[in-house]
């Protein structure tokens, strides 16, 4: 059965333990499912990053250090990245079926009411991310868009180079690009997608992370 619904790829607003049990659920929804169990190196990923995330939660709720908690946000951020390329795999399989959308663990979005095609994306924000090599994305909610999409270049010469491959996010807040060569001009744009189509690129900003 086809849908339009797609699955939900925002975990910035999570607390630490809901993460950890949303990240377990996918992995082991995905892992049993006839649709996804096939795709062993994303799984084995999604695996690696929560059992380390699992692995620094537990020590800093043991009062661990500073350094602990240092390594704890490190892995969260790992995790929510895997997850986010984990999502983008399960919307490429899936094709819009519900069947395995349910399956993969994830929660999914409701419809759009109406068919509206989404507005493009303004106001989007470049900065430092937590770690060398991280870039952080922030851009406005647009009206009617279910997800966005957003890829990057480096600058080539005095124009952005080949563009990535576009990469998927529910969430307008804190999004990391990583890993990225330090020094270096990053060009990013953003678009808004729903069911029924997507808006144009949002206008080109660039920024020089540590």
């Amino acid at each position: 059965m086809k849908t339009r619904r797609i699955v939900l790829s925002g975990f910035t607003r999570m607390s630490d333990d809901e993460l950890l049990v949303r990240a377990t659920t996918i992995h082991q929804a995905m892992s049993s499912s006839p649709f996804f169990a096939g795709n062993g190196p994303i799984l084995s990923d999604l695996e690696t990053c929560y059992l380390d995330f699992q692995n620094f939660l537990a020590i800093c709720k043991r009062k661990g250090s500073p350094l602990d908690t240092a390594n704890k946000n490190v892995a969260r951020e790992a995790l929510m990245s895997t997850l986010q390329q984990v999502a983008a795999v399960v919307m490429r399989l899936a094709k819009g079926d519900l069947q395995k959308l349910l399956s993969s663990g994830f929660e999914l979005s409701t419809p759009p009411k109406s068919r509206d095609f989404p507005d493009m994306v303004t106001n989007v924000y470049l900065s430092e991310g937590k770690q060398s090599g991280q870039m952080r994305l922030d851009f406005e909610k647009a009206k009617h868009a279910l997800m966005y999409e957003y890829r990057y270049a480096v600058l080539d010469g005095e124009v952005p180079g080949e563009w990535s491959e576009p990469l998927m996010t529910t969430s307008t807040r804190a999004n990391i690009l990583a890993p990225l060569t330090p020094y270096i001009r990053h060009f990013v744009q953003v678009r808004s997608v729903n069911a029924f189509g997507k808006s144009d690129w949002s206008d080109t900003v660039s920024y020089i992370i540590r």
